[in-house]
């Protein structure tokens, strides 16, 4: 049962399949990650025994490929967080915005936690944009210059923020807030269940919604336990 009692970050992180199960079962891994796993499936009412078979199902099938971030350098990890998770991010916040407006207009008066999904949708929006603005002009360059000078024994780079751990504690309090906020969607729309007769927008919604969520888990849990705990190593004592 070693499995169980482990934080759920540190199973993302060692067994990469894990992830798939985590998604499949709505179990956040990255900002909600800091709980061993036997308390998370106690809080959400998942069954741990069920949870366990799928982790080891997961760990003994083929395995797909999986990028080794935990080996790459910084500059690679950045480069991918900002094409593969902020732009599609961006993308998917526009079209969630629209979506979520369109689907409350039209269906609102008689499901009214349509009203709470379009403010939680804009309140991420809100949230996201300039905490990436401020992560792809300032933090990721930094942490970059720092990993460089580290490889190559060069003088830490001057900061104006001073630590890098300042930047990246408002970084991941932001993190919190928008894994608050997909929280509340995902218990607003019942895990997305749609209702009776809901529209194809209504459908698109919700697909969306979910898709956006395991979106945001990859990209959240690559910074959170992955790159950021990287640039406190480099930056050291600082």
């Amino acid at each position: 049962m070693q499995t169980a009692v482990k934080q759920v970050r540190d199973l993302a992180i060692e067994q990469p399949s894990s992830v798939r199960v985590f998604e499949r079962f709505g179990i956040d891994y990255c900002c909600g990650g800091r709980k061993p796993l036997e308390q998370v499936c106690a809080e959400q009412q998942i069954s741990l025994p069920q949870i366990l078979e799928k982790l080891a199902e997961a760990e003994q099938a083929a395995p797909e490929p999986v990028e080794p971030w935990t080996t790459r350098s910084c500059a690679d990890l950045v480069e991918h967080i900002v094409h593969q998770c902020h732009a599609p991010t961006r993308t998917e916040l526009d079209r969630l915005i629209a979506l979520s407006h369109k689907v409350r207009n039209r269906h609102g008066a008689n499901h009214p936690e349509l009203v709470q999904v379009e403010d939680l949708v804009q309140q991420i929006a809100d949230e996201m944009g300039p905490h990436m603005d401020k992560e792809e002009r300032v933090l990721f360059p930094y942490i970059v210059s720092l990993e460089q000078a580290h490889q190559t024994g060069a003088p830490k780079p001057y900061a104006f923020f001073g630590s890098v751990a300042y930047p990246i504690a408002a970084m991941m309090a932001d993190h919190d807030i928008v894994g608050g906020a997909l929280a509340s969607i995902r218990e607003h729309t019942r895990h997305f269940e749609l209702p009776d007769g809901a529209c194809p927008t209504y459908h698109a919604l919700y697909a969306t919604l979910a898709d956006f969520e395991r979106l945001t888990h990859r990209h959240v849990h690559l910074e959170n336990n992955v790159l950021f705990p990287r640039a406190i190593a480099f930056a050291g004592t600082e």
